[in-house]
C-alpha cells in the first residue's frame, strides 16, 4: 500500500505536465513567427521611407539652383524624421553597384541592421550616385521581446490557473468524496462484534459518488 501513488499526486503530475506542454509549445513556435513578422513589417516600413529618400534626392540633384548643402540639409531631414542613417556617395567612372545594374535597389539584413541601396540616381551633370540607408532595428527587436514574454507569462498563468481549477474540481467531486466513503467504511470495519454502527455519509452532488454511496449503504446494512 505504501508503494502506491494516490490519485491527487497522479492529478498534480499530469496537470504540470500539460502546463509545460503548453508553454513549451508556445516557446517552441511564438517567439520565432512574432520576431519574424516583425522583421518583415519594419523592412516594409524601410523600403516605403527609403523610395521617399530616394524621390527627394532625384528631384534634388536634379535641380539646377540646388548645392550641395541643399543635399546635406535634406539628407539631415530624413535623419532627424526617420531613425536611419543616409550616406550619398559619387560613384566613380567605371564602377558597376548591383543597384546599378538592377535598378530596383538592394537590400541586406543583418540581425538588427537593414541595409539599403537605392537605385542610382543621375545627376543635372550626369553623374552617378548611390544613396545607401541604415535602418537600426534593436528597439523594434526589444520591442518584440518583450511582448514575447509578456505572452510566455499570461501562458504560464493561464495554464497553472487552469490547472488549479481542474485540480480543486476533481478534488472536490471525486477524491474526497471517495476519502469519505473509505473512513466510513474503515470505521465500521473496526467496530466490535455484535455492534451495528450506522453509516454515516454526507448527501453527494455527482451521481456516481451517490449510487457509489448507496451501494456502500446496501452492504454495510446486510453485514
Amino acid at each position: 500500500m505504501s508503494n502506491q501513488q494516490s490519485v491527487e499526486r497522479h492529478l498534480i503530475v499530469v496537470l504540470g505536465a500539460i502546463a509545460c506542454i503548453a508553454v513549451l509549445g508556445v516557446l517552441a513556435i511564438l517567439p520565432y513567427r512574432l520576431y519574424m513578422r516583425d522583421i518583415r513589417q519594419a523592412s516594409v516600413d524601410a523600403h516605403r521611407v527609403s523610395r521617399v529618400v530616394h524621390t527627394a534626392l532625384s528631384r534634388l540633384l536634379l535641380d539646377e539652383h540646388a548645392t550641395e548643402q541643399d543635399v546635406a540639409d535634406l539628407i539631415n531631414r530624413f535623419q532627424g524624421i526617420a531613425d536611419l542613417e543616409i550616406r550619398l556617395r559619387q560613384l566613380p567612372e567605371g564602377e558597376v553597384h548591383p543597384a546599378a545594374t538592377s535598378g530596383k535597389g538592394s537590400s541586406t539584413r543583418d540581425d538588427t541592421d537593414l541595409t539599403y541601396v537605392s537605385p542610382p540616381i543621375i545627376d543635372r551633370e550626369g553623374h552617378t550616385w548611390l544613396a545607401s540607408m541604415y535602418f537600426d532595428l534593436s528597439a523594434m527587436k526589444q520591442r518584440s521581446l518583450r511582448l514575447i514574454i509578456d505572452l510566455v507569462l499570461a501562458v504560464v498563468l493561464g495554464s497553472l490557473a487552469f490547472s488549479l481549477v481542474i485540480f480543486l474540481l476533481v478534488r472536490r467531486s471525486l477524491i474526497d468524496p471517495i476519502r469519505q466513503v473509505t473512513r466510513e467504511i474503515e470505521r465500521i470495519a473496526d467496530a466490535g462484534p455484535g455492534s451495528s454502527p450506522s453509516l454515516g455519509l454526507p448527501e453527494f452532488e455527482s451521481r456516481e459518488m451517490a449510487g457509489l454511496a448507496q451501494a456502500v449503504s446496501r452492504a454495510c446494512a446486510t453485514k
